[in-house]
């Protein structure tokens, strides 16, 4: 879904947008995360002068998947947000140098006087999942040695001796709890 900045300069006023998107829509689809129901939106864009401002709501439902346990478990996402979009620099010839200043690293671009909206939306639900999703804090993961889900209670298997190497580390730990 992309806004035209053309339009939106002659409305002389903001587009208020109100979209429920799926997860075809947003193509966020991956091994760890994936959209329960579709992901609900409310989106003001706005123009000043060159700049767009985005601002909105967003609420989804999504099943990650545990960077330990391996099992699914559900995450509920209510957030604002307020972005800034600017023209996208042109650049005259191919390697040509373009500096950026440091406020210009909290500005997004669009190209050819096109916002996309899916792909402002789609980016805040990602920058929402955590890099290594956890269940619950407490989650014991699975063993090392026979994959058994340690949440569920202990396995069968003996401790395998610790390596040499890390030994005085162990030293420390057992000083550390006394």
């Amino acid at each position: 879904m992309f806004v035209d900045i053309n339009e939106l300069r002659e409305r002389h006023e903001p587009l208020l947008i109100v979209k429920d998107f799926s997860e075809e829509e947003l193509n966020i689809d991956n091994s760890i995360s994936a959209l329960q129901n579709p992901a609900h939106s409310e989106v003001k864009v706005s123009l000043w002068g060159e700049r767009v401002c985005v601002e909105g709501k967003l609420g989804a439902d999504l099943v990650l998947t545990c960077s330990r346990c391996l099992k699914p478990f559900a995450r509920k996402i209510q957030k604002g947000f307020e972005l800034e979009y600017r023209p996208d620099p042109v650049v005259e010839t191919e390697g040509e140098d373009f500096g950026l200043s440091y406020t210009d690293l909290e500005v997004g671009f669009y190209r050819d006087d096109r916002l996309d909206v899916r792909a402002v939306i789609s980016e805040q639900i990602v920058l929402e999942i955590p890099m290594k999703p956890v269940c619950q804090k407490a989650c014991k993961g699975l063993c090392e040695q026979c994959g058994a889900d340690l949440n569920e209670g202990p396995c069968n298997c003996q401790p395998r001796s610790i390596d040499p190497r890390l030994e005085p580390l162990l030293e420390v730990k057992r000083r550390m709890g006394e």
